[in-house]
């Protein structure tokens, strides 16, 4: 498999505060990564460091075999992105945005508008294609970033919690799209706090803590040694849980 982004050593700090402290990944085509951690443990912000949406520290990225520099985004033509909470250009309508996503990434107008049309008609949005998309719930937004992120068929497509609020129908379609578009050689990264999900997707995972690597592996592995679950919990100091949950029914059954 041919290495589409490697991360080495990244760092990254706000102030004094560490958020990254020396993270490495990498993922190929047709492979899925799945990238795990806790809350605030720095995901986001890896996302976003690859993406070049915000400037490391330390460390360098790796994107087909080319080193990027803060402040290059001509490689992003080549990325999609899913972001968790952010839906930006609310005041116009589906239609709009789309067509907006699409010259942005150089799709020709007659391509991109048949795409539009298939996709705002496969995930049930043609009916709201005029409507705003501040008026859109919270499902229907992400039907919107989720076709965004794919729309030019990217090599690299990544996904940031992308499941939220997204109905079952509509869930099991973007799982087998990313399934789909993992067999025609696309690298993808998505993470997410459902484990259940990212066992049923992801080849292999990394998990992050307190901004560091705490572990990795293929997940048919890790599903041998107990699953996700258990892995999660043993490298997030997370395994009082069982003593939390009595004492929480404890304090509540008073």
């Amino acid at each position: 498999m041919k290495k589409i982004l490697e991360l080495i050593e990244i760092k990254k700090s706000f102030g004094k505060k560490e958020v990254l402290r020396g993270i490495s990944l990498e993922v190929n085509s047709g492979e899925i990564l799945g990238y795990l951690g806790p809350n605030g443990s720095g995901k986001t912000t890896t996302l976003r460091i690859i993406l070049n949406a915000l400037k490391h520290n330390e460390g360098e990225i790796m994107f087909m075999n080319n080193p990027i520099h803060y402040g290059n985004i001509k490689f992003r033509e080549q990325i999609g992105y899913m972001p968790e909470n952010d839906m930006p250009f609310g005041f116009v309508n589906a239609v709009e945005y789309l067509q907006f996503i699409g010259r942005v990434y150089n799709i020709k107008n007659e391509m991109l508008k048949e795409r539009i049309n298939e996709f705002l008609t496969i995930f049930g949005l043609d009916n709201e294609r005029k409507k705003l998309i501040k008026n859109y719930s919270k499902g229907m937004k992400q039907k919107i970033l989720f076709i965004s992120a794919i729309i030019h068929n990217p090599k690299l497509l990544i996904l940031d919690e992308p499941f939220t609020g997204i109905e079952p129908n509509t869930a099991m379609l973007m799982r087998n799209i990313i399934i789909e578009m993992k067999k025609k050689g696309t690298a993808i990264i998505f993470s997410s706090h459902v484990l259940e999900i990212v066992e049923k997707l992801a080849d292999r995972v990394v998990l992050i803590n307190n901004g560091l690597n705490v572990g990795q592996g293929l997940v048919r592995e890790l599903k041998d040694k107990g699953g996700l679950e258990q892995f999660f919990s043993q490298l997030t100091l997370t395994d009082n849980i069982d003593n939390n949950t009595n004492r929480i029914i404890e304090i509540i059954g008073k």
